[in-house]
């Protein structure tokens, strides 16, 4: 019997620190309903939706440079370290995702890196099939 209620305490214990951990994640995105999604803990201020089709780096990196999503500019490529917050947070539920690629700011030559899930590959700047631009802006 005590068994039993020491592992009920420590599921409802634990339980405690899942349910803190998705309030925070959904607190920390906040829609501002003109196409922008602000992330209050990073000071970032993202499209609410990727462009919507496919796209090679230099054309993602001129789309997200003349972006005026919710009346503003200044808008840019994301780093993958940005992209991968966004994701795990907020990608798919406060953000509209058609795409598992998503270009990011970081080149290496001739390449660019191309964000996937929670990592991020090197493809040429041409490659397009699949890839796609999630712009990003100071929130301030």
């Amino acid at each position: 019997m005590k068994r039993i209620l020491v592992l009920v305490c420590m599921v409802l214990f634990l339980g405690s620190f899942v349910s803190a951990e998705y309030s925070t994640a959904a607190d920390r995105f906040v829609n501002n309903n003109d196409g922008t999604v602000t992330d209050t803990q990073a000071g970032l201020m993202w499209a609410d939706h990727d462009n919507g089709s496919d796209i090679n780096w230099t054309n993602a990196n001129i789309y997200c440079n003349g972006y005026s999503g919710g009346g503003k500019s200044g808008w840019r490529l994301p780093t993958v370290d940005e992209l991968r917050q966004v994701y795990n947070s907020a990608y798919g539920s406060v953000i509209k995702k058609t795409s598992v690629a998503v270009w990011a700011s970081e080149t290496n030559g001739s390449e660019a890196a191309l964000f996937y899930y929670t990592n991020y590959y090197w493809y040429p700047q041409s490659f397009s099939p699949g890839a796609r631009v999630l712009p990003v802006r100071s929130s301030k």
